[in-house]
């Protein structure tokens, strides 16, 4: 394969097996659990322009593709055995328009920098809440946002999209201009036909009084404080995001949980408001909980910032890891769910280990289906295991645990989400990320505009 010839028609770095610093490139994974999938091909590009060539090139030489967006790929989707695989790690650039309240951002931009550049117009856009996401691999698999009752997610703010199609053609794609390739980008996730290399986005208003409540109970409580804590969510504003949490307990309460392993029951609540006064109101309802007096350790309305938000994330959710992580929505009553899980998580082998469920206040009887944008799966309670450990050595003892926890988990699914679903382990995962009709149409869409399979899609070379 004559590799001179993309390196003479761009200025992308062509890396191929038996490079020097393929191996280096080939683990720039979030999960450090990695697959023994070795692209031929390693193309990171730094323009629209390597972009086209890139996917010339493979198209002229037989290779398929497959493309490395920056999100978590727990599963390690961008991995494929053969191939060429598109990293987009060099497109970083961010334009805003203050006065229009849009902005522009290349796929490699992550959810911190995106508010950082976002914070002195006093604006902010519905970003995950894993500081070193990008927005690629984010908002292609429609994106769970932060404040996701009020704004919706990630994908829902995207007015327009501009991409390379399979023919290595550079266009725009809108709800006016190639509307059928503008409703896949938003939630086909590594099932996409095309690479996008920017993202126009519809920005809001930044709150500006963002408050947090943190409660802490043992195991033995969960049933009755998820019970009233998720009955509590479901008649708050829209403004605020819960979760129920089972983690490690902190140091300082480890002597409340030592018969639970160490572990305990987080539940935060976070307002994102216009004043203070209106969060330390929403939230001093929590504060009327007849079980508060089982609660170990409690902070009420803690004034915090986006950075505040994604340090806390950061800290939960390490890079360099290894780990196995499966979502799923439910409709079921999050009481049920974790009673059901919570001798299961006693045992985690991992310390870093977590299963979360986050509540969405106006989400109580169920969300319905889109048909106006790929993402079409959501429900009144999101979340599941994230399974993490440290080495090889933990690999066979976390598999099994988080295989069983699956097993657990699966009378309550409703359906999952694309971005956070391992569809290696169980490929019928992707197809439950989408309304039946959703699924129909986005394969149509790819024999339509991927005729010869260029992009492996959800499947391919795995």
């Amino acid at each position: 394969m004559d590799f001179a010839r993309l390196q003479n028609r761009s200025a992308a770095e062509i890396i191929h097996r038996g490079h020097p610093r393929y191996r280096d490139v080939w683990t720039q994974n979030w999960n450090q659990l990695l697959p023994e999938r070795y692209p031929e091909l390693i193309v990171r590009v730094s323009s629209d322009l390597d972009v086209v060539e890139a996917v010339k090139f493979a198209r002229e030489n037989g290779l398929k593709l497959a493309v490395r967006g920056g999100g978590h790929a727990w599963c390690a989707t961008p991995l494929r055995k053969g191939g060429m695989l598109i990293d987009l790690s060099g497109l970083s650039e961010v334009k805003i328009d203050p006065i229009a309240r849009t902005a522009a951002i290349q796929p490699f931009v992550s959810n911190r920098d995106m508010m950082r550049k976002l914070e002195p117009y006093q604006l902010a856009f519905p970003v995950g809440h894993c500081p070193q996401v990008k927005a690629s691999g984010y908002l292609l698999s429609g994106g769970i946002a932060w404040n996701a009752s009020q704004w919706g997610q990630g994908a829902l703010s995207v007015t327009a999209v501009e991409m390379v199609t399979a023919t290595g053609q550079l266009i725009t794609a809108n709800a006016n201009q190639n509307p059928e390739l503008f409703w896949a980008a938003r939630g086909a996730g590594a099932g996409m036909f095309a690479v996008v290399t920017r993202f126009h986005l519809k920005l809001h208003s930044r709150p500006r009084a963002i408050h947090t409540s943190t409660y802490y109970y043992p195991l033995g409580r969960v049933r009755e404080a998820a019970e009233w804590f998720s009955n509590a969510a479901e008649t708050m504003p829209r403004n605020v995001e819960m979760t129920l949490f089972f983690v490690s307990a902190p140091a300082n309460l480890l002597h409340h949980c030592r018969a639970d392993g160490g572990k305990i029951c987080m539940i935060t609540a976070t307002v994102f408001a216009d004043t203070k006064e209106e969060a330390s109101q929403v939230l001093s309802v929590l504060e009327k909980c007849p079980h508060n007096s089982n609660c170990v350790e409690k902070t009420v309305g803690e004034p915090v910032t986006f950075e505040d938000l994604f340090a806390l994330s950061a800290s939960m959710w390490p890079e360099s890891l290894r780990s196995k992580v499966e979502s799923l929505w439910s409709n079921s009553r999050p009481s049920d769910i974790l009673v059901a899980l919570r001798d299961h998580f006693k045992a985690a082998p991992g310390a870093k280990t977590l299963i979360l469920f986050a509540l969405y206040p106006g989400w109580a009887k169920g969300v319905a289906s889109r048909e106006d944008l790929a993402f079409s799966k959501a429900a009144r309670v999101y979340g599941g295991p994230w399974t993490m450990w440290n080495d090889a050595d933990g690999d066979v003892s976390n598999i099994e645990w988080h295989r069983r926890c699956c097993e657990i988990l699966k009378p309550f699914a409703a359906g999952r989400y694309l971005g956070e679903s391992d569809i290696i382990d169980d490929p019928s995962r992707a197809e439950e990320a989408f309304s039946a009709s959703n699924w129909r149409r986005l394969q149509q869409l790819k024999t339509k505009y991927d005729p010869e399979g260029l992009f492996y899609g959800f499947f391919g070379g795995l």
